[in-house]
């Protein structure tokens, strides 16, 4: 596999900041004549069409002029999806995720694409309609919410051209519409004509005077005002100005190829076409022995790309007019593989084709299904789809397989950041509301960027009517029919108390602890007398590990102190006394309450209180939410520490062990809610964490003074990396490929081995105490709001550089305070 950097336009691989929060537009919103909207005579409110769901719409505009200006910005948004040409050159897709009554505008500098005399813009527009893992239909107005784009072209100050009844709208029957799978997988398949699209119709030089003119989507309510067009309208308000930079990253190409024989019969939909081709053609898979090997017709390649990549693919085709290619970008090749996956189908056209899908993917091995011979590939890439990563922090010690396990870690997050932090790149694509916090905690501590670490929580912060966060973020599973997961807005609330420690920003903490109080209070009618939560509805699943939640959960609970001890925290930062007050009482009634989960004998904290002969378990998931909390007295820390530490007797198990792609795929298998009671001793034997509650765990650790351990714990991760090399899997068991909920050890190694921490909101001061264990040295570095604190330790001297004031906590005891600048510092053990 080769890198090489994405091909795009000068000016649109970088991101301008703006320092208001929405535009002032002169542009219009248009669509074709059909939106997918109910006609106002059928409903007395709005609502969608789903006949006319998954539609695509050619659009262009013209403008002259009499020179190159010396600036000009491309500001564009749509309802679903837009992908931007101007003259010719591709210049962008989006826009970014959002929320359903919520949008943001790109911005694209492109003042080079653009010449003196005749220029124009073209935009192929989408309207999904069906929900997707990134994307959920807004509320529909009667003319509004059934597809939109909106752009803008300004030069020199001045917008010269702007989406309204200039514009040409053609409907391009090119593509398909398809609808998801099902609910699970509910990424949209794109089969794709070529032979009804004419490859010019971005150029200049194109005669569109045959398109009808666009429809301008004149606001119409049932109330509210009727006629306008230009934002704001409903249902998406405000036009907000991206937060987060544009995607980029390099180009990926195969590292290597492989061809196989297909049988004749050519199965008609996408996904039946690429198992039934898999399980025929390969051997190993089931139906390879039997299968007829056909008469050369019809092959299958496979493309390894010998990692896991992320982006969209990019295929340089040709062939003869009717013959097709249908593929997917999968973790593994497998028949169930493709149940998860974002295909495409193709048809071609006489001659040479460019193909580049609409959809995002992740995977390792693309696989391509071929229906005829005279049909040649000749150019297969991945462009890389991410957040960029300014590469300000790092770690490298003396231990050559914690480097590798760093670096594979903060990979997989690369991976996994794409216009929110993502579950992974590959099947799902959510950005769930527990998972984040992670992805956030090790871009805070290795990215220079921190604008998607504050930008995510916000984007999480969409609670339902009862104040609860939804499981993700926006999608298809944002619905409020999807049961929430309670622990997972808990987990939220740490994000935000990391922007808290981290950015020390007043103005977005006091935004988002609203929120928070809200998530805290929804948990309220589950507590009782003894100050504990009971019963609590939803899906309670602290981690893919069999953690006993039945009645009263003690991780639910000591997760739900930690919540309320960092939302006390906040506040009174931020002076609310009284709101501090509030949460701390609620925290010290569960502390008096928790003490009903330790049991003496076991010295330990059972995971539910007694319920008749019903075996109780011990995790270290109660063990270390409870020490994070603050729920553990001191007298107990050893027993506590001990626990934890004892690995010998901890077992991990995880339902996802058949439903991967390598598995029974994503609908089969056992139901993964499911949660048996113990069959193992309960005596001697703990529930371990799975990689994702392993950021408590070491947390908790450090807490109770064992940092120089994390080194050892963090080498737990070589099981990932020997099914996993190049990214991190979901769980130990399995699960998806790569999982950035898994990437604890890039955050831990810098953050407690370096001992690189904020020791005053915002870094105001920078906590320095690194604990190397048995590693001889280690050295490395984390952003600051400041810049960058540099550390480099020995079992003899730390070497240190630092922008703010420093809290040295020494590995023999001494605490030093120093000044900015470069300090030496021996250490006396």
């Amino acid at each position: 596999m080769t890198l090489t950097p994405v091909r795009r336009s000068s000016g649109a691989a970088f991101w301008i900041p703006d320092e208001a929060e929405a535009y002032r537009w002169a542009a219009e919103w248009i669509w074709s004549a059909e939106p997918a909207l109910v006609p106002r005579s059928v409903v007395p409110f709005g609502a969608h069409d789903p006949k006319r769901f998954d539609r695509w719409v050619l659009f262009r505009g013209m403008v002259d002029l009499p020179r190159v200006p010396e600036s000009a910005d491309l500001r564009i948004t749509a309802d679903s999806r837009y992908r931007l040409w101007i003259n010719g050159v591709e210049i962008g897709t989006g826009p970014s995720r959002h929320g359903p009554r919520s949008l943001t505008a790109d911005r694209y500098p492109v003042a080079t694409t653009l010449r003196p005399g005749r220029n124009v813009v073209a935009v192929l527009g989408r309207f999904y309609g069906h929900a997707v893992p990134w994307w959920e239909p807004a509320a529909p107005s009667f003319t509004t919410g059934g597809g939109g784009l909106l752009a803008e072209l300004d030069c020199d100050g001045e917008v010269v051209l702007a989406t309204g009844d200039g514009w040409r709208a053609y409907p391009a029957d090119a593509w398909t519409p398809s609808r998801p799978l099902s609910m699970l997988t509910s990424q949209i398949p794109e089969v794709f004509d070529a032979r009804l699209l004419d490859p010019a119709w971005t150029s200049v030089d194109f005669d569109d005077t045959a398109w009808p003119t666009a429809t301008v989507l004149y606001e119409h309510a049932v109330v509210g005002p009727v006629g306008r067009a230009r934002p704001p309208i409903g249902p998406y308000g405000q036009i907000g100005k991206r937060p987060i930079p544009l995607l980029t990253g390099h180009i990926r190409t195969p590292a290597s190829r492989e061809q196989f024989a297909l049988p004749d019969d050519d199965p008609s939909d996408v996904y039946t076409r690429l198992g039934t081709d898999v399980a025929a053609a390969i051997p190993g898979t089931a139906g390879a022995a039997s299968a007829p090997r056909g008469s050369g017709q019809r092959r299958l390649v496979v493309y390894d790309f010998a990692a896991i990549v992320a982006g969209t693919v990019y295929l340089e085709l040709s062939g003869k007019e009717g013959d097709t290619v249908t593929g997917a970008l999968v973790e593994a090749v497998s028949p169930v593989a493709f149940r998860s996956a974002a295909a495409f189908e193709v048809t071609m056209r006489n001659g040479d084709l460019s193909f580049e899908p609409d959809n995002p993917v992740g995977g390792r091995y693309l696989v391509l299904s071929v229906n005829s011979p005279t049909l040649e590939i000749h150019r297969v890439e991945v462009r890389e789809r991410r957040r960029p990563r300014v590469p300000t922090g790092g770690f490298r010690c003396s231990d050559t397989l914690l480097n590798r396990i760093f670096d594979v870690s903060v990979r997989t997050v690369d991976l996994t950041s794409r216009d929110a932090y993502l579950d992974c790149p590959t099947r799902e694509q959510r950005a769930w509301t527990g998972d984040a916090v992670v992805h956030q905690s090790v871009d805070l501590v290795v990215n220079g960027d921190w604008s998607l670490a504050r930008w995510n929580p916000r984007l999480l912060a969409q609670p339902r009517q009862d104040g609860m966060l939804p499981i993700v973020a926006v999608g298809d599973f944002a619905n409020p029919v999807v049961p929430p997961i309670p622990d997972w807005a808990l987990h939220w609330i740490r994000s935000v108390h990391n922007l808290y420690r981290y950015t020390g920003d007043r103005a977005l903490v006091a935004e988002l602890l609203p929120v928070a109080e809200r998530v805290l209070r929804w948990f309220l009618p589950y507590r009782r007398a003894d100050g504990l939560l009971h019963e609590v509805p939803g899906w309670v699943l602290i981690d893919w590990s069999p953690v006993q939640v039945t009645g009263c959960s003690a991780a639910l609970n000591a997760l739900w102190a930690r919540a309320l001890r960092d939302f006390g925290e906040m506040s009174e930062w931020l002076g609310d006394a009284g709101k501090g007050t509030w949460a701390q009482s609620l925290h010290g009634d569960v502390r008096v309450g928790f003490e009903a989960f330790w049991d003496p004998v076991r010295r330990a904290y059972r995971d539910t209180l007694p319920d008749g002969d019903r075996p109780r378990a011990v995790s270290e998931h109660t063990a270390a939410a409870a020490v994070t909390a603050g729920l553990v007295p001191a007298e107990r820390n050893d027993a506590v520490l001990a626990l934890l530490l004892d690995r010998d007797a901890m077992f991990t198990r995880t339902p996802l062990s058949d439903h991967g792609v390598d598995k029974a795929g994503p609908e089969n298998g056992a139901p993964i809610s499911v949660r048996p009671e113990p069959d193992w001793d309960t005596e001697t034997l703990v529930v371990g964490a799975q990689p994702f509650f392993r950021y408590v765990v070491h947390e908790a650790i450090v807490q109770l003074g064992a940092a120089h351990r994390l080194p050892v714990l963090c080498r737990d991760w070589r099981e990932l990396l020997a099914t996993g090399p190049t990214a991190l899997r979901e769980c130990w068991e399995g699960g998806s490929f790569a999982h950035g909920w898994s990437a604890t050890p890039a955050r831990d190694l810098v953050t407690f081995t370096l001992g690189i921490s904020p020791a005053a909101p915002g870094y105001g001061r920078v906590q320095i105490a690194p604990r190397l264990g048995d590693l001889d040295w280690a050295e490395g570095s984390a952003p600051t709001p400041a810049g960058v604190v540099t550390v480099r330790a020995t079992s003899e001297l730390v070497e240190l550089t630092s922008p703010v004031p420093v809290d040295y906590i020494g590995e023999d005891g001494r605490e030093l305070s120093l000044d900015p600048g470069n300090h030496e510092i021996e250490v006396r053990l």
